[in-house]
């Protein structure tokens, strides 16, 4: 009976996270579609000053609800020469406050005077309807209106189902352990397989909403997302220019930077910081959306200083890694020629 829970219980919170991840996906893909050639505008005029680029890559994101899609748009324009990579610093920075929009929308869903979850039902269901019209701009419409109510319908079935592992072991190892360092790997590896920092954190806010982690525990699980969030920006730009690649290598070194500066912080202060977020943020589903965004916002502020110092730091990565990758290849011509 136990193993019958157990199983059925896996199977509703990955049925939670497929549909919570169609829904991003529906809504960035729509807003895609509206805003694509406009988008690509923005982030060219947005670089003509870092806070015009931090700007413009968190409304960016906070639209597309997609740092990853962001980035990637960043990758492509770098990788065709319509942006260079410094300038792209900034708006990396801003894309990566933008993301934490999706969190604070999912705290929202803790409050007992609004239930958000209803309220997507209804959205999702109208713009079901209105995505069958033929015009292109209403069908559009009600694709980003039917994602956003798959989103919340996504988080109802996960907040259901998510409770029951709580007397797993391999739950309390991989969400409760007392080790900050291997909290961060935890998040870095779960964001780096599902491939998606929103759902991620939105996971880690149900699982404080349900008492199952700490803030003090999701706080670390949130610094290792934030660097697992751009791995699969990494692969993509595998096959990319060297300047392309230097993007993504700057997405997680934005966020590396950020977890090795804080992280010392955060054990030693745990206690007075857990109960700043506690006073500025009521619930627990709050304090933690509310550091995912004030963290991306505070290394922004040390970071954007620096973008110049930043970006020589990623230059000189991007560049050894293609060093690297010429002398395997010269060794392979080696190799391969007859003695």
């Amino acid at each position: 009976m136990l193993v019958k829970s157990f199983i059925e219980n896996l199977l509703l919170m990955v049925g939670g996270i497929t549909i919570f991840l169609h829904g991003l996906k529906l809504m960035s893909d729509n807003l895609q579609e509206i805003a694509g050639s406009k988008m690509k505008n923005l982030l060219e005029g947005a670089t003509s000053s870092k806070l015009k680029g931090v700007a413009m890559g968190t409304l960016a994101t906070a639209v597309v609800q997609s740092s990853t899609a962001v980035n990637i748009m960043l990758v492509g324009f770098v990788n065709a020469g319509v942006l260079g990579f410094e300038q792209a610093v900034s708006v990396i920075m801003g894309a990566n406050i933008g993301t934490t929009v999706t969190a604070q929308l999912v705290s929202l869903s803790g409050n007992d005077l609004f239930d958000i979850t209803a309220f997507g039902s209804l959205v999702a269901f109208s713009g079901f309807l209105i995505s069958f019209s033929s015009k292109k701009y209403p069908h559009l419409i009600g694709g980003i209106m039917l994602g956003f109510g798959c989103v919340f319908i996504g988080l109802e079935i996960m907040n259901t189902s998510i409770y029951a592992f709580k007397n797993y072991e391999f739950f309390r190892r991989l969400f409760m352990a007392s080790n900050p360092f291997v909290l961060i790997l935890n998040g870095l590896l779960i964001t780096a397989i599902v491939q998606s920092s929103s759902a991620v954190s939105s996971v880690m806010i149900i699982l404080a909403l349900n008492g199952l982690i700490t803030f003090e525990n999701s706080v670390y699980l949130i610094l290792g997302t934030n660097i697992g969030a751009g791995i699969a920006v990494l692969f993509i730009s595998a096959s990319m220019s060297a300047e392309a690649k230097k993007v993504a290598i700057a997405n997680i070194m934005f966020n590396v930077i950020g977890a090795a500066l804080f992280v010392w912080p955060l054990m030693i202060f745990e206690e007075p910081i857990a109960a700043f977020f506690a006073s500025i943020s009521g619930g627990i589903e709050r304090q933690v959306a509310n550091f995912h965004t004030i963290f991306n916002i505070a290394v922004t502020l040390v970071l954007l200083p620096l973008s110049k110092y930043f970006a020589r730091l990623v230059n000189a990565l991007g560049d050894f890694k293609a060093f690297k990758s010429r002398a395997r290849g010269n060794e392979k011509t080696k190799s391969a020629r007859p003695a």
